[in-house]
């Protein structure tokens, strides 16, 4: 099967491999429940939502927004305003909805043009802002009245309310979510009609217990996007080697995937980037020595570090304090020998890098954001914390570990 080898965009939905249980149950389960969609950056989280929204499931309509730029509730009310006006059937809602601004309306009464409509957000947002929460309320109100069921696909939900926190400070963010699980206690009362899919990038209880709204949205079913299996992680394989003119053993074709770790497709497609870009006397075939290579000197080289950036900068979002002793928590079992480290022993690096406002109850809530956040996992029988991905293991320690600061 010939196949893209996808290193940044979003895959189609035929593009998805070993993600059709997930995304039936999803469906089961979105018919009584919000969903919170639980993982990493790029591990599939886009795909899962982008497959919703092109195949939606009979009696379910879409409305996708991609809330990565979003920085404010009147921001969000624009955002949503404008996923309304791209579908018809939910135009006219709004255009019959009460007290709507008269620019909205004046929108809504037009045949819907994405770069029309891009001109004039932010004249938008200005009429918005005064009383944004009353707008998006008569918004999700009239959408009442649509046929089947409004499923609302919230990609990159935590970055937007961060991002509001810090801009416009906590008050902002806490006001959003009040309003926010108004909506979503409603949908299982008056509005019936309504579903949400939440899903982000960054670690989402880290942030809700910054921001501290009233509600941390407990009552939204968790589902995990993680690893797929090693039947469909080694299908993906045969079609990406068919697709780029490799040839490889079948011993090399899980060797490639044992190097990764937990089978995961971003990673996969991007060892193959670069698998892609060998010479033609060393794709027929590939040999064990070329593979380990690719992976050393350009998986975790210079070539694709800014792929992997985003798992550190992200550190920072905790504050000063916070990063400097998650790195050193990481760079301690990234440099381990065996790849794990105690928790007693990283509460002692912890303490020594936080320094005088080290807590145990901080340390706790700290490991617990990096499991969450799927950079470690712990070994209960051990007490000892490891690397869950083992290719995130190996670029850490390439980069941040301690034989890079030694002279």
């Amino acid at each position: 099967m010939i196949i893209r080898n996808i290193v940044g965009n979003v895959p189609e939905p035929g593009e998805l491999y070993g993600r059709a249980d997930l995304i039936g149950h999803l469906w089961r389960q979105v018919a009584a429940n919000n969903i919170l969609l639980l993982a990493p950056r790029r591990f599939g989280k886009s795909g899962i939502m982008h497959h919703l929204r092109a195949r939606p499931r009979t009696g379910f309509n879409p409305v996708y927004l991609d809330l990565m730029p979003v920085d404010s509730p009147a921001e969000f009310t624009v955002c949503l305003t404008g996923a309304l006006l791209a579908q018809s059937r939910l135009r006219a809602l709004v255009h019959g909805a009460k007290g709507m601004p008269a620019m909205l309306r004046d929108l809504a009464a037009q045949t819907f043009d994405a770069i029309s409509f891009e001109g004039v957000k932010v004249e938008l947002r200005q009429s918005i802002e005064p009383h944004w929460r009353e707008v998006a309320h008569r918004l999700v109100l009239e959408l009442e009245k649509a046929d089947g069921t409004l499923l609302f696909l919230l990609d990159e939900f935590p970055v937007m309310l961060a991002t509001t926190a810090e801009k416009h400070g906590n008050d902002a963010a806490q006001d959003f979510m009040a309003w926010f699980s108004s909506v979503c206690l409603a949908g299982k009362d008056s509005l019936r009609r309504h579903r949400f899919v939440v899903a982000g990038s960054i670690g989402i209880d880290a942030i809700l217990r910054r921001v501290d709204p009233p509600d941390k949205l407990r009552d939204f079913e968790r589902l995990p996007v993680g690893a797929i299996a090693d039947d469909d992680a080694l299908r993906l394989v045969a079609d990406l080697i068919e697709s780029l003119d490799l040839e490889m053993s079948d011993f090399l074709r899980r060797a490639c995937l044992d190097l990764l770790g937990p089978r995961v497709p971003y990673f996969i497609h991007l060892l193959f980037s670069q698998l892609a870009q060998l010479r033609p006397g060393e794709r027929h075939p590939v040999t064990e020595a070329v593979l380990h290579r690719v992976y050393r000197d350009e998986l975790l080289g210079p070539t694709c570090k800014h792929y992997f950036d985003h798992y550190r900068d992200r550190l920072a979002r905790g504050g000063k304090p916070i990063e400097r002793a998650a790195m050193a928590i990481l760079r301690a079992v990234a440099d381990a020998p065996l790849g794990r480290v105690s928790g007693s022993s990283l509460y002692d690096l912890y303490r020594k890098a936080r320094g005088r406002g080290a807590a145990e109850m901080e340390f706790d809530e700290l490991l617990a954001d990096l499991e969450c956040d799927w950079y470690l996992c712990l070994d209960p029988r051990t007490n000892e914390y490891y690397f869950m991905v083992n290719v995130m293991r190996d670029w850490w320690q390439r980069w941040y570990g301690a034989a890079r600061r030694r002279p």
